[in-house]
């Protein structure tokens, strides 16, 4: 997990406490339970929506997938150190699949300035699990094709919300 220091928070501001959620194993973990997808919450003040991000996920993609919700502190930093450009994103992908592995494997970091409304923490949640399985928005026919995936999942996604 992050160390995350006060000093990265937006300008101006200071992040004092930060609460992490995280999915801690059962008693019945398996090595298989490593290619499930989980969500960690990095936010001074998460909102309680987020907390069924874990039960969606694990519902509707697959992989070995780390999504971690932050504040735009983080954000600016992460955007900082590994695309140099001094301002916060709203998603940050960073894939770790090996060349020969079809699974998405890797960490997508979001901005938590934007929730709720969950369904936009869901759109730049599956937004990044399509760039780990391959998609890019590079030409006008990739963002359409990349659009109408991440609807589908925001769809299904908000399904799963609504049944828990």
């Amino acid at each position: 997990m992050l160390n995350i220091l006060p000093e990265i928070a937006e300008e101006g501001s200071r992040i004092s406490h930060m609460e992490v959620n995280n999915t801690q194993p059962d008693d019945d973990f398996s090595l298989e339970d490593l290619n499930t997808p989980s969500v960690s919450l990095i936010l001074e003040k998460p909102s309680i929506e987020l907390n069924k991000l874990n039960h969606v996920v694990q519902r509707t993609i697959y992989g070995a997938v780390e999504f971690v919700i932050c504040d735009p502190g983080v954000m600016r930093f992460l955007n900082y150190e590994w695309r140099k450009i001094n301002k916060a994103t709203d998603v940050l992908t960073f894939d770790l699949s090996s060349l020969d592995d079809d699974n998405p494997e890797g960490v997508v970091y979001i901005d938590g300035r934007m929730a709720p409304p969950i369904v936009e923490v869901l759109e730049r949640l599956y937004h990044g699990w399509l760039h780990l399985r391959g998609y890019t928005h590079n030409t006008e026919e990739e963002t359409r094709e990349m659009n109408q995936l991440t609807f589908e999942l925001v769809r299904k996604g908000m399904k799963v919300v609504m049944e828990a």
